[in-house]
């Protein structure tokens, strides 16, 4: 009888484990955008909200999953379809780099830990329009 309490007893301990594995599983694939140029720049969402890239600062773009041990390669991205970065010159937004369609080549992939993915867009004052 006691046998069957302590498994009583850790079965819902069990129960969650095994959930919460269920709940991570998946491989995420994170994009970031870099800004190597002396400048603030302005990425511009899908919903017309402008997120501010600090000079030689970074951000994370945009996050996916996958349930296949593969990277999602930028121009698969669900996320997002194109890369549109403004400069503020006297209060307006100026168009200074855009990717429309999205080049997988200028991405730089990276796998941090195992079946963590990673593309970098470096931006530098050499691509700016």
């Amino acid at each position: 009888m006691k046998k069957i309490s302590v498994i009583l007893f850790l079965f819902p301990f069990l129960l969650a484990m095994q959930c919460e594995a269920d709940e991570n599983s998946g491989f995420e694939t994170t994009y970031y955008i870099e800004n190597s140029t002396g400048i603030d720049l302005f990425y511009l969402t899908a919903s017309n909200n402008f997120i501010n890239v600090p000079e030689d600062g970074i951000i994370t773009l945009a996050s996916e999953l996958n349930s296949e041990t593969l990277p999602i390669p930028p121009s698969q991205s669900l996320v997002f379809n194109s890369i549109k970065l403004y400069k503020n010159e006297n209060e307006s937004f100026i168009l200074v780099y855009a990717q429309n369609p999205i080049d997988d080549e200028l991405w730089v992939f990276m796998e941090p830990t195992e079946n963590r993915f990673e593309y970098k867009l470096e931006v530098t004052e050499m691509v700016l329009d």
